[in-house]
């Protein structure tokens, strides 16, 4: 039978490996948006700068384009506030100057968990913020682009 702390750990642990798993799907995701991006822009952009007039939408179309990879990249880009494990060594030394006992330790340590849930929980908004943006660039540039091409 589990105590509350040990349950409590536990789930403190889930929650970060399943927030782990969403920044992974994310960039994943981000990674298949770059790749979108670049193979929109070879077809369609090509084509709308082959049209004599209305160069104009063409190049307001690669803006957005462009947009779209730089905000991709990011969202791919590493981050350093980012954390999903506690330090081994830096938790031992910390409990056995406090000699806490084991069902102690497991509650601080779910704390110390949601301390890192909330932190990246921060990052992991802001780059959901960021897809979303790179998404409506691509979705302006084939807009622009089409409009372009209908255009002529």
């Amino acid at each position: 039978m589990l105590g509350l702390e040990q349950l409590v750990y536990e789930l403190s642990l889930r929650a970060l490996a399943q927030q782990e798993a969403v920044l992974n799907e994310l960039r994943t995701r981000a990674g298949t948006l770059l790749t979108a991006t670049a193979i929109v822009t070879s077809f369609l952009g090509g084509r709308a700068l082959d049209q004599p007039n209305h160069r104009y939408l063409a190049i307001v179309g690669f803006a957005f384009a462009i947009a779209s990879l730089l905000l991709s990249v990011y969202v791919l880009a590493p981050k350093a506030d980012l954390d999903f494990a506690l330090s081994g060594p830096g938790v031992y030394e910390h409990f056995v100057e406090q000699t806490s006992d084991l069902a102690e330790v497991k509650r601080t340590l779910a704390y110390w968990n949601q301390g890192a849930y909330d932190s990246n929980q921060q990052v992991v908004d802001a780059l959901i913020r960021w897809f979303r943006r790179a998404i409506g660039a691509l979705v302006l540039a084939v807009a622009v682009w089409s409009l372009e091409l209908g255009l002529h």
